[in-house]
């Protein structure tokens, strides 16, 4: 009797256009095959870590039919100040007829991430079970603090910081040349931060990223904040999904917040910020927010054996979300 077969995936312009057609056909994504083809070009083409990490997920066959796939995307880290390679997990997808022969492709993501940091933030509630079964640590509460804007926002833009002199706003990631450093501590794990990599971030296919920075003269960064729109209880809202700041304290990233409160135009007509933090992140605590709640998300991480006590510091914009 005919069983089905799991592989490393070999990427070619053959195996991708295969592969968009079956995705568009049986990913839970209503996607077509271009959007498909955008999606693959931007996760390995485009990403500035994809020569770090060579394998680019696993396919399952059936009589040489494809019937199941899940993505890897390069992606990087720094581990106490060090750009170490990781992947992100993307795209489980099997044909239903198939679905209790795709366990191996879950033991071939246990014994990877047994080596190799890894990310999964968008996982179906059946993945995260199992992810969590296999060790994955999840980071399933953000908090929401919210930023009224506009006329709403009158009373409260004195209370914002005000950037420094020889620092400017930016909306424009061709003026960033450099950054001040590509992570905010020296200890723990958190995004690998470059350039290239905001540029990478920003032209995610999958939802709209809007970028503003703070650099100095030369086009140094030294904070950057990520939105997207979104409505919040059909209020038209920017969302935060990623912050960083060099500072030693917070009053950078702050100023930046206060940029957008004063002047609101910035990013559009929408009435609402909501800025996010996951537990352990001080980023907002002492921000003058007006209201803030607990909110789920769906964040799963992978920590080899020696990172697994190390602090992690997460946001949004982490895994696929977006990509």
């Amino acid at each position: 009797m005919p069983t089905c077969q799991i592989d490393t995936y070999q990427d070619s312009p053959v195996a991708r256009t295969e592969l968009a057609h079956w995705l568009a056909a049986k990913a839970p994504e209503t996607l077509d095959e271009s959007a498909w083809s955008r999606r693959m070009k931007h996760w390995w083409d485009e990403n500035p870590f994809s020569a770090d990490l060579p394998d680019r997920g696993w396919g399952m066959r059936y009589e040489g039919r494809l019937v199941g796939f899940m993505a890897l995307i390069p992606a990087g880290y720094a581990v106490n100040g060090k750009l170490t390679p990781a992947a992100i997990a993307s795209t489980w997808c099997v044909e239903e007829a198939h679905r209790n022969a795709s366990l191996p492709m879950l033991m071939k993501l246990r014994r990877l991430s047994a080596s190799l940091l890894m990310a999964d933030t968008t996982p179906t509630p059946d993945v995260q079970i199992m992810l969590q079964k296999s060790g994955w640590v999840p980071a399933k509460s953000i908090i929401r603090h919210f930023v009224p804007l506009g006329l709403f926002s009158i009373l409260a833009a004195k209370k914002w910081p005000h950037l420094l002199a020889g620092k400017r706003l930016t909306r424009d990631l061709a003026e960033v040349q450099s950054i001040a450093a590509s992570f905010q501590r020296p200890d723990g794990i958190e995004k690998w931060i470059t350039p290239e990599y905001l540029r990478w971030l920003s032209a995610a296919p999958m939802r709209r990223h809007e970028f503003l920075g703070v650099i100095d003269e030369a086009g140094c960064l030294t904070s950057y904040l990520f939105f997207t729109p979104k409505k919040i209880r059909g209020i038209p809202a920017w969302m935060e999904i990623d912050h960083f700041t060099v500072s030693e304290s917070f009053t950078e990233l702050h100023a930046l917040v206060g940029e957008i409160v004063r002047k609101p135009s910035l990013l559009g007509s929408e009435r609402l910020l909501s800025l996010a933090s996951f537990p352990g992140d001080r980023s907002w605590v002492q921000a003058p927010t007006l209201h803030h709640r607990e909110e789920q998300v769906t964040h799963h991480f992978s920590f080899p054996e020696p990172l697994k006590a190390l602090p992690k510091h997460s946001v949004l914009a982490e895994g696929d979300w977006g990509l």
